[in-house]
């Protein structure tokens, strides 16, 4: 029902504007610090770039696969930060901001409630589809380790490093239209599957997908644990043109989502790989 590379795409997306918001009110930004021994959401992205043609792409997806998400062009005065440095990065860990260029340090900052609440509008005014919802974002960077590395390449970015304990909180509306923490995705079920969840009275479902390893309840009721095998599924995306593209980072990422269908109950708990 929800495609895991749609889910992939989207999480690069809202990290991607976050990261965008960052950089228009700082001098540049980030990079290479050792990982918490704690941490339990992590988000690493690679992002390469060209000044020349203005194109970029992130997490092993291009530009044009992101501007579907959400994520914009990338305005000018970003473009004249880019074309200075070979290379950027920018490192959230729980309450600090670390900035550095071109491997060298440039400036930390503390990531406070009054920081955070800045960035949090900033970032509701730059989506432009939602507004972001502090207490899960809250949530979100308790213990976070999120890394944008941003380097000026032809090629295309590295695949996306996900491991997450905190859960997605999916929504689908009565008309069937798919939001991702309270961030319309502007994808929806068909009237079909609608038709179907009714039908079966699924209210809500969880999902903990961790390497290929799938738990699941639905309306509260624990399902049998499956294991999916990446070999098996490269041959049905061969043999049904599915066009999944590279399955390598799904297989080796750990994430999970609370679907909830309508007026059904919020789903709870966390996916602890």
């Amino acid at each position: 029902m929800i495609n895991k590379q749609n889910l992939f795409k989207i999480i690069i997306a809202l990290v991607l504007v976050l990261g965008v918001s960052l950089m228009q009110h700082t001098p540049s930004a980030v990079a290479d610090v050792p990982l918490q021994g704690d941490t339990s959401n992590v988000i690493h992205i690679d992002v390469t770039y060209d000044p020349i043609t203005r194109t970029f792409s992130a997490g092993g997806f291009t530009s044009e696969e992101l501007k579907q998400f959400g994520v914009p062009d990338l305005p000018e005065n970003i473009w004249a930060i880019l074309g200075v440095f070979d290379n950027l990065s920018l490192k959230i860990i729980g309450n600090e901001i670390q900035l550095l260029t071109d491997e060298k340090p440039l400036f930390s900052m503390a990531f406070d409630e009054n920081a955070r609440a800045f960035v949090y509008d900033m970032v509701s005014v730059y989506v432009q589809s939602g507004k972001i919802d502090r207490e899960r974002a809250e949530k979100w960077l308790d213990k976070a380790d999120f890394d944008i590395t941003l380097r000026k390449s032809k090629e295309l970015s590295e695949p996306l490093q996900i491991k997450l304990a905190t859960m997605l909180q999916v929504k689908i509306d009565e008309n069937g239209a798919l939001s991702v923490e309270g961030v319309p995705t502007g994808m929806g079920i068909t009237p079909e599957t609608a038709a179907l969840l009714q039908a079966a009275n699924i209210e809500n479902a969880k999902i903990c997908w961790n390497k290929g390893v799938v738990n699941g309840e639905v309306n509260g009721s624990v399902l049998p644990q499956m294991t999916i095998y990446e070999d098996g599924v490269i041959v049905l995306d061969s043999a049904l043109g599915l066009n999944l593209g590279d399955l390598g980072p799904i297989f080796e990422s750990s994430f999970g989502a609370g679907l909830v269908y309508a007026d059904g109950a919020e789903v709870v708990g966390e996916c602890l790989p």
